[in-house]
């Protein structure tokens, strides 16, 4: 099945309503296929969790867009649902990363690192199995109630209010993105001056992430550069947010396994010391190396930015 990443056929005078129910169609369908998969059958296919959580981003970003044109309570309802799946499958996902990882890191890969590796292998498949039992909860609680709802979404997207100006796809695309690139653009700035402020890397990747998936929506409303060139600037700035909030967030992680470790099985520490030591210190050092490349992507965004303003990227239907 399509992945339902980048939209076509659909230009900026498109009538809104119709690119909504085909875009809204296409995006959540992604999700109902993945959810029964990573309830399911997590195991078999990790790339069931990773799809399901990126699905549930995807559909998001289109819900959002859209909002204008949906019902309040229906828009609030999957707004939820989706929400409750996406932070289930983030849970589940963070485990399996952590856990493919381990066995590739080097600090562990040594004869004295492998107590830890050990160690840390079953402290994961726990953690995994937790957020697994809650995964599968919340599909057992709402999702008959998300399928029905979000495999009517699109029946139920209503005509823009008489006067609106949101009437083309061209027209509503323009007003998200506008409010998209500023939002992320409010982020940038703080976050240089805070490295360790886990809630504000974690932010910033978000807005990130919602720029770039809106852009996979409308992509086709704006002139090349918007695809060409300044989307992979910023999946080149999420990824890299990503590298540093991840070793951040795992950084403290490992640390207060550490502690634990110490205060629960001190006559073991000094089997697991060498390993989670030295995967913490190499955590570290890929958190230096991300804050260090964020810099000059960061100026690139700017530069892209400037050279190509979203006002002047946008297709009229007389120019498309």
């Amino acid at each position: 099945m399509s992945d339902g990443k980048w939209m076509s056929g659909m230009t900026s005078d498109t009538p809104a309503v119709v690119a909504a129910q085909a875009v809204l169609t296409a995006r959540f369908e992604v999700v109902r296929h993945y959810l029964p998969l990573a309830v399911g059958e997590p195991y078999k296919d990790r790339e069931h969790v990773h799809q399901l959580r990126v699905g549930t981003r995807r559909a998001a970003a289109a819900l959002k867009g859209f909002a204008p044109l949906l019902p309040k309570k229906r828009f609030g309802i999957v707004k939820r649902h989706l929400r409750m799946i996406r932070q289930a499958a983030g849970d589940a996902r963070d485990w399996d990363v952590f856990l493919e990882d381990l066995p590739t890191s080097r600090p562990l890969a040594t004869p004295t690192g492998k107590p830890a590796l050990d160690f840390l292998l079953g402290y994961a498949l726990a953690g995994r199995s937790t957020a697994q039992a809650r995964l599968v909860a919340i599909a057992a609680d709402i999702g008959s109630e998300f399928s029905e709802l979000s495999s009517s979404l699109a029946a139920h997207v209503q005509e823009p209010d008489r006067g609106s100006a949101l009437g083309t796809f061209g027209d509503l695309a323009q007003s998200y993105l506008i409010e998209l690139f500023t939002q992320f653009g409010s982020e940038v700035e703080a976050v240089l001056g805070s490295s360790d402020d886990v809630t504000q890397l974690h932010r910033l990747r978000i807005r990130a992430k919602r720029l770039r998936y809106a852009i996979e929506i409308v992509a086709e409303c704006f002139a090349p550069p918007l695809r060409s060139d300044l989307y992979p600037a910023l999946e080149e700035i999420q990824a890299t947010l990503g590298a540093w909030r991840d070793a951040t967030i795992r950084m403290g992680r490992l640390e207060g396994i550490r502690e634990q470790a110490q205060a629960v099985t001190p006559g073991d520490w000094v089997r697991l010391r060498p390993g989670l030591t030295g995967l913490i210190r190499s955590l570290r050092a890929k958190r230096t190396a991300a804050q260090q490349k964020f810099g000059p992507l960061r100026l690139t965004w700017a530069n892209l930015t400037t050279a190509h303003p979203l006002e002047a990227l946008r297709l009229t239907p007389q120019l498309a």
